[in-house]
């Protein structure tokens, strides 16, 4: 299992608990499409392409938003730790496909 791999699914289950646990549902929910789409593009199950637009940068944006509001907007330890998993995988992936050095 690659990095790559063990983040996208740290992603995916931290985005269930934001939607098991989530009394706002909806940004919940476009990180766990985001998730999804990037478990199973890592997996090799999809193949995904949009034209002139890094794909990475669009699912880590729909990871980074939606975690960092959830994080801000949670109170309850394990919404706060699932929001932090789910931001912290997007703010990564966003940053990388940028070409930003971390």
């Amino acid at each position: 299992m690659t990095v790559h791999t063990a983040l996208a699914i740290a992603a995916l289950a931290g985005s269930i608990a934001l939607v098991l646990g989530s009394a706002s549902r909806a940004l919940a929910i476009v990180a766990l499409i985001a998730s999804g789409l990037e478990v199973a593009m890592a997996l090799g199950l999809i193949r995904v392409s949009v034209a002139g637009v890094p794909l990475s940068l669009v699912l880590g944006l729909g990871l980074a938003v939606p975690g960092l509001l959830a994080w801000l907007r949670a109170s309850a330890k394990s919404a706060v730790s699932a929001a932090t998993v789910v931001a912290f995988v997007g703010i990564l992936q966003v940053v990388l496909a940028l070409g930003l050095r971390v």
